[in-house]
């Protein structure tokens, strides 16, 4: 029998156990920051193109009906209101729950007149959006989408997906900012999710959203 260690001291170790523990975590800590790595510069590269791939054509009117789309309310409202007073046409069809009610108040404030504002305030996406608008637009041969840039592609899709009889276009709230300070804005989280609904509405609905050709945004 080999002799006890004096009482109250710990064997001694050789310390390999303890070295191959902290060899594994910097490995891991190492994956761990090229990923992060990775990941910001995917980001960055998904924001350096957003203003290519994600907007499309403006084509302003005339048409039958402007149909804004809610969320982001003031400047969606604010462009619909000018489009109007410019002609783009003479009803106005606000969509989606939340904020339809503060639009349509907004662009009353603006000078469009209240019984040419017609509201859904039902939906809770944009291919909901579609559905619930497109009944309500029930002789028009046209119409007027207007959202953000980053989300006009997949709105033109779900509509020209819902109602392909009706022709549809795009006025958009485009953004102030150059496309390198993108990143420094809370738009930016709403731009890279956008990415991922385009891919979740090709593979879950099979509507692509790149049907149209894509413009450069300002």
């Amino acid at each position: 029998m080999g002799a006890l260690p004096p009482q109250g001291l710990a064997p001694r170790s050789d310390g390999f156990p303890g070295r191959a523990g902290r060899a594994v975590a910097m490995i891991w800590a190492g994956r761990a920051t090229a990923a992060l790595i990775v990941a910001a510069a995917c980001a960055a590269c998904a924001l350096t193109a957003a203003g290519y791939v994600l907007p499309t054509v403006d084509a302003p009117g005339p048409a039958d009906v402007i149909v804004v789309l809610g969320g982001f309310g003031p400047p969606r409202a604010e462009r619909a209101a000018r489009l109007f007073a410019e002609g783009g046409a003479r009803r106005i069809l606000v969509a989606g729950a939340g904020d339809c009610e503060a639009i349509r108040d907004m662009l009353v404030a603006r000078g469009a007149p209240a019984g040419a504002i017609d509201t859904e305030c039902a939906s809770r996406s944009t291919l909901g959006n579609a559905r619930q608008a497109v009944p309500m637009l029930a002789g028009a041969r046209s119409a007027i989408l207007v959202t953000h840039w980053y989300h006009q592609r997949r709105a033109l899709a779900c509509f020209r997906a819902t109602a392909p009889s009706i022709a549809f276009a795009s006025a958009s709230v485009r953004r102030d900012l150059p496309r390198w300070r993108l990143g420094w804005t809370g738009e930016s989280k709403a731009v890279l999710a956008e990415y991922a609904k385009i891919a979740w509405y090709a593979l879950r609905y099979g509507i692509v959203a790149w049907g149209a050709p894509a413009t450069p945004s300002p």
